[in-house]
C-alpha cells in the first residue's frame, strides 16, 4: 500500500536505465565486498613488507624484494587460466579454490621461519588468483547501461580497503608482527570465502553456450592493448614505489612503527577528490580529460619522489606520494569498465584474465626490480619509475569507449 505508491514515482523509465535493478545490487554488492576483504589483506602488507621482511634470517633487501614481488608472479600466472575455469564451470567454484589456496599460503607465510620459507609461502599465496573472476562475474550480472557505476562501487570498495590497509598495517605490523599480519590475512580469506559461499549470486550459464574468443584475439584488438599497457605500468609503478617508498622514510630517521601518519597524508586528495571525480566522469561519459590528468599527476609525482628522496626532503616525500598515488586511483575504476564494455560475454573471463595478468606482472618487475636497483644506487628506482611512466605515455595511453570519442 504506503510503500508502493512512495515508490512507484521515484523510478521513471528514463532513470531506470540508469540505476541499479535489485536483482543487480545484491551481486554489485557481494563482489565488491569480497574483492575488498580479500585485497585489504594484499593492502595491510604493502606500506611496511620490505621493513619487516629485511630482518628475516638469512634475508638481504634482493632477497626481501623477490618476497614481496613473487606473490604478483605467480598471481599473474594463474589469472588466465582461472579466469577461463570460471567461463567454463562457474565463477562460484573458481572463486572458493581460489580463496581456500589464498588463505592457506597466508598461514604458510605466517609459519615461515627464514626468508626462503616466506618466499616459498608467498607463491602459494599467490596461486589465488581469482581478480579475473570477480571482474568479470560484474560484467555478466549487470547491463551495459549501468556496468561502469558497478565498477564504480567496487572500485570504492577497494580504495577504501586500500586506504585502510595503507594506514593499519604499520599500526598492526608494530602490535602483532609480519606472522601475525599473515594469520589475520588466512583470516580474511577464510571470511571472503563464507561470503561466497553463502551470498555469491548464481551464474548466468547462458554465457557458456557461446564460442569462447581466443586469447589471440583478445590481446590483438588494438583498444584492449593500451588498457593492458595502462594497467602494467600503473602495477610496476605502483610496487616500485611502495618498495623504496618507506626505506625513503627510515632513512631520514622515521620510525616506522609512525608510517601511518605519512600515509594518512599522501592518501587524503585521493579520499576527498579522486572518486567524486570519476563518479561525475562517468555521468557524463567524459574520460579524455581524467585519463590525462591521471597520467600527468602519476609522472610528476614520481619526478618529485626522484628530487625529494635524494636530498631527503619529507616536504618533497609527502607531496610525491600524494600527487602519485592520487594519478594511480584515478584509473581504477576506468580500466576495467573501458575493458568489459568492448569485449563480449564469451571473452570476458579470459580478457579479464589477460588483464590482470598484465597488472600482476608489473606489479612482480616493480617489487622485485625495488629491491635489486636500489643496491646500485639508492635514485635507481626513482629514475626507473619515472622513465616507465614518460614512456608510457609516447606509447599511447587508453582511449574512453564511445560515449567520450
Amino acid at each position: 500500500g504506503l510503500f508502493q505508491r512512495h515508490r512507484r514515482p521515484r523510478f521513471t523509465l528514463a532513470d531506470s536505465s540508469h540505476s541499479f535493478t535489485r536483482e543487480e545490487i545484491a551481486p554489485v554488492i557481494t563482489v565488491s565486498l569480497i574483492s575488498a576483504l580479500r585485497l585489504l589483506g594484499i593492502f595491510l602488507m604493502l606500506p611496511i613488507f620490505s621493513a619487516y621482511a629485511v630482518r628475516y634470517p638469512g634475508a638481504s633487501t634482493a632477497l626481501a624484494g623477490v618476497a614481496f614481488g613473487i606473490y604478483a608472479l605467480i598471481q599473474c600466472i594463474f589469472q588466465i587460466p582461472l579466469g577461463w575455469a570460471s567461463d567454463r564451470w562457474g565463477r562460484k567454484p573458481v572463486l572458493l579454490v581460489g580463496l581456500l589456496l589464498f588463505s592457506l599460503g597466508s598461514i604458510g607465510c605466517a609459519l615461515a621461519n627464514d626468508i626462503y620459507g616466506l618466499i616459498l609461502a608467498r607463491a602459494l599465496q599467490g596461486t589465488g588468483a581469482v581478480g579475473a573472476v570477480a571482474f568479470a562475474v560484474l560484467a555478466d550480472l549487470t547491463r551495459p547501461s549501468v556496468r561502469a557505476q558497478a565498477y564504480t562501487v567496487t572500485g570504492i570498495a577497494i580504495g577504501a580497503s586500500f586506504m585502510i590497509g595503507l594506514l593499519a598495517g604499520p599500526i598492526l605490523a608494530a602490535n602483532i608482527g609480519l606472522n601475525g599480519l599473515f594469520y589475520l590475512l588466512a583470516g580474511l580469506g577464510f571470511l571472503s570465502m563464507v561470503l561466497t559461499a553463502t551470498s555469491f549470486p548464481p551464474d548466468r550459464r547462458g554465457m557458456q553456450s557461446e564460442a569462447p574468443m581466443t586469447f589471440k584475439a583478445i590481446v590483438g584488438q588494438k583498444n584492449l592493448k593500451a588498457i593492458f599497457t595502462a594497467t602494467f605500468v600503473l602495477s610496476f609503478a605502483l610496487n616500485l614505489f611502495f618498495f623504496t617508498y618507506p626505506l625513503s622514510w627510515t632513512e631520514i630517521g622515521f620510525d616506522k612503527a609512525q608510517l601511518w601518519k605519512v600515509y594518512s597524508v599522501i592518501f587524503l586528495p585521493s579520499i576527498l577528490l579522486v572518486f567524486p571525480y570519476m563518479r561525475r566522469a562517468e555521468k557524463a561519459g567524459r574520460f579524455r580529460r581524467p585519463i590525462m590528468i591521471g597520467w600527468l599527476t602519476a609522472t610528476l609525482g614520481y619526478a618529485i619522489y626522484l628530487v625529494g628522496a635524494n636530498a631527503q626532503y619529507d616536504l618533497l616525500l609527502y607531496v610525491s606520494g600524494a600527487a602519485f598515488f592520487f594519478g594511480y586511483s584515478i584509473y581504477q575504476p576506468m580500466l576495467p569498465a573501458f575493458l568489459t564494455q568492448q569485449v563480449p560475454a564469451s571473452g570476458r573471463g579470459t580478457a579479464s584474465g589477460v588483464y590482470n595478468s598484465f597488472g600482476f606482472i608489473g606489479s612482480s618487475l616493480g617489487g622485485m626490480l625495488g629491491g635489486a636497483l636500489i643496491h646500485i644506487s639508492p635514485a635507481l628506482p626513482e629514475f626507473i619509475g619515472v622513465s616507465v611512466l614518460i614512456g608510457w605515455f609516447f606509447l599511447g595511453l587508453p582511449v574512453p569507449p564511445e560515449a567520450d570519442s
